[in-house]
């Protein structure tokens, strides 16, 4: 009886660990954001620093330069940047996201045809920022398992690529970084209407 008891549970117990995650969470969110309620929440991004995590080249030269054991170290440290930059960058475009939604509240009954251009910029931020999300939880719950299970020290794989997870897809066409900048420049072009400071604000933050 007690063989049969854990599998009949234990799809039941992760439901409802799931749900309980779920619901914590929301309550974390804004359910209305408006854009003073954007830039103070917005995360700060080291485009230099992300740009060199992300380099293939870069991490091609370090599996050269350096010893198996520091090769190993900095693959580790990498991992651990990547889940860092990515969480912020996932943080940031949530906020947004939330913005969006926000203002597309009031034109929720009008059909493409009627909507003001901003409107139409602001649905194609939302439906980008979307996007962004749902690959960008992909990666971190790749980035997360590889710390779980330390990938650097397993002897007989291959460490994998931190810098190739920018590309997504199913041939790579995406460009994790590429989408996020779009997000930025849409973001920050929109909140130019609220005035130069959110517009000034956007663009150094996100």
């Amino acid at each position: 009886m007690s063989s049969g008891f854990l599998p009949f549970w234990l799809p039941l117990a992760l439901f409802a660990l799931l749900w309980l995650y779920l619901l914590l969470h929301k309550q974390f969110r804004l359910a209305e954001r408006t854009i003073d309620e954007v830039t103070v929440f917005l995360r700060k991004i080291d485009w230099e620093e992300i740009n060199q995590l992300f380099d293939l080249g870069e991490e091609r030269y370090l599996r050269v330069v350096q010893s198996d054991y520091h090769y190993k170290r900095s693959m580790r440290v990498r991992i651990h940047k990547a889940r860092e930059f990515l969480a912020r960058m996932y943080h940031n475009v949530r906020v947004v996201h939330e913005w969006a939604n926000t203002e597309l509240q009031d034109v929720l009954h009008k059909t493409p045809a009627h909507c003001t251009e901003r409107e139409k910029q602001m649905m194609a931020i939302a439906e980008k920022a979307a996007h962004f999300r749902a690959l960008t939880m992909f990666r971190l719950f790749e980035l997360t398992l590889w710390t779980v299970l330390r990938v650097e020290k397993w002897p007989v794989l291959r460490i994998p690529s931190v810098a190739r997870l920018r590309q997504c897809g199913e041939k790579g066409q995406l460009d994790l970084l590429d989408l996020y900048g779009e997000l930025r420049e849409a973001s920050a072009g929109l909140a130019l209407i609220y005035g130069k400071q959110f517009y000034d604000e956007i663009l150094a933050v996100l």
